[in-house]
């Protein structure tokens, strides 16, 4: 396993670890993980040009995590994680501070997704976290989807590296705050161009979230997060050297209602994000002149246990150009979806998808919008 362009917090984490004398660990390891393979998964498209293509993506992945106290109120955690596709695999291992492309690794990558050391206050109210975490901030439903903060979905990888602190307040709120290391050639979260962090003003962004899961009526869940990229946007391209600050702010919301006794739950879900600074309509190949929209929103359903054990979800969003952080919605497109789960038991579960996607605005030059249609059969298993 290679350990290049490692980043200043998993160096932190891992000297905290190294400098604990072995009399102050408090407990044994704890092991869980979680296994996850695309039983089938098939993609349509309809090309720009005006053709058609079908594809396969089937695959897995394999994650091992590790957990053991450190002292009274501290914690050691770290995860081995990979994938692997049908055909294709590109073989490696590493701990590096960017992932092989700005959507995810290849397959055949080996790497550590996590690598913390997380520590609470006496009375449990805050939190540190230092080191390679995950960060999600996934709407709460079936297809939990997000525009700013959601890790790795299906069978991908990914982290964030940096210094996290948490706070619960009265009532149910929190606030929460990272401080993240971006690397030269990216990060472990998804981006999209034109978002780049060559510049030595970008190696250093943050996240934070202002949020509540304590229920008001049929509410449970509020939260109004910030990403800042300082200098990643590149507006007219990364071959310009014109550089500006990279903004998105989301607002979330949840809420349920039961339906009787018998377990049966109707969800309903919804954000809407806006990156005030975005590229210029050129840049992503779109007609007009200006920039492009900033704007994304997305809105969900589930029916918690229509049978027994059995969930059933529709999700539909759109993302203008200016969406480029999201794992889940590409910029310029818009979203359907339509997902089936059978909780088979706590630990195993099975779910079908079944989704569209197409282009907004079509591209100059290109003859049609482009249009996707997949479905996917998959199961998880944790252990």
């Amino acid at each position: 396993m290679r350990f290049s362009k490692s980043s200043p917090a998993v160096a932190c984490a891992a000297a905290f670890l190294f400098a604990i004398p072995a009399g102050a660990v408090a407990s044994e390891w704890d092991i869980s993980g979680d296994f996850r393979t695309h039983m089938y998964a098939e993609n349509w498209r309809d090309t720009r040009s005006g053709g058609t293509d079908d594809a396969t993506s089937i695959g897995a992945r394999f994650r091992l995590r590790l957990e053991r106290e450190v002292s009274e109120n501290c914690e050691f955690q770290t995860r081995f994680a990979t994938r692997i596709n049908e055909s294709g695999n590109d073989w490696d291992a590493y701990i590096r501070a960017n992932r092989d492309s700005g959507t995810g690794v290849n397959g055949g990558t080996a790497t550590l997704d996590e690598l913390f050391v997380q520590c609470e206050s006496g009375d449990g109210r805050s939190r540190w976290t230092v080191g390679r975490m995950q960060s999600d901030l996934d709407l709460p439903h079936m297809a939990s989807r997000s525009f700013d903060r959601s890790q790795a979905s299906s069978i991908n990888i990914g982290w964030t590296d940096g210094v996290s602190y948490r706070r619960d307040f009265a009532n149910g709120w929190y606030g929460e705050g990272v401080v993240q290391y971006n690397g030269r050639d990216g990060n472990g979260q998804t981006f999209r161009g034109p978002i780049t962090f060559d510049d030595s003003d970008a190696r250093i962004g943050f996240f934070g979230v202002i949020g509540s899961e304590a229920e008001v009526g049929p509410v449970f869940f509020r939260t109004f997060s910030l990403t800042v990229y300082p200098d990643a946007l590149a507006p007219a391209g990364t071959a310009s050297a014109e550089r500006d600050d990279y903004l998105l702010g989301a607002f979330k919301l949840g809420a349920g209602w039961d339906l009787d006794d018998a377990g049966r739950r109707l969800v309903a879900v919804g954000e809407i994000a806006h990156a005030p600074n975005t590229p210029l309509k050129s840049t992503l190949g779109l007609p007009g002149s200006g920039d492009v929209d900033g704007w994304g929103w997305q809105v969900g359903t589930d029916l918690v246990n229509v049978f027994p054990k059995h969930s059933v979800g529709l999700n539909y969003g759109q993302s203008d150009g200016g969406m480029l952080i999201s794992n889940d919605f590409r910029q310029n497109n818009e979203l359907a979806e339509f997902r089936w789960q059978y909780k088979m038991t706590s630990a195993l579960r099975f779910e079908f998808r079944a989704r569209w996607r197409r282009e907004l605005e079509r591209r100059e030059g290109a003859e049609q919008l482009q249009r996707d249609r997949d479905v996917r059969l998959r199961f998880t298993y944790k252990f």
